[in-house]
């Protein structure tokens, strides 16, 4: 089964993440899954959290969801489930 992890390594989003700060409550990959279901259900998230998925990947200029940002999101939201 995928993982995150296989689709953005931890140097990737460290390398893109540059001196973000969301606070101590939540992971990267969390505020990453996070923007990536604000992207796919039409709604806008913050400017700094925008720029780090579009470095990644993860989405378009456009503000829609990339071939690889798509994957992230089914993976960090599956529980591994898939029928």
């Amino acid at each position: 089964m995928e993982k995150v992890e296989d689709l953005v390594t931890d140097k990737q989003i460290d390398l893109a993440w540059g001196y973000a700060n969301f606070g101590d409550n939540y992971s990267k990959r969390d505020i990453i899954a996070n923007t990536l279901l604000k992207c796919a259900s039409g709604y806008e998230t913050g400017y700094t959290a925008k720029c780090i998925v579009e470095e990644l990947g993860l989405v378009t200029q456009g503000w829609k969801l990339s071939q690889r940002g798509k994957r992230y999101l089914y993976t960090a939201y599956s529980g591994g489930l898939s029928m």
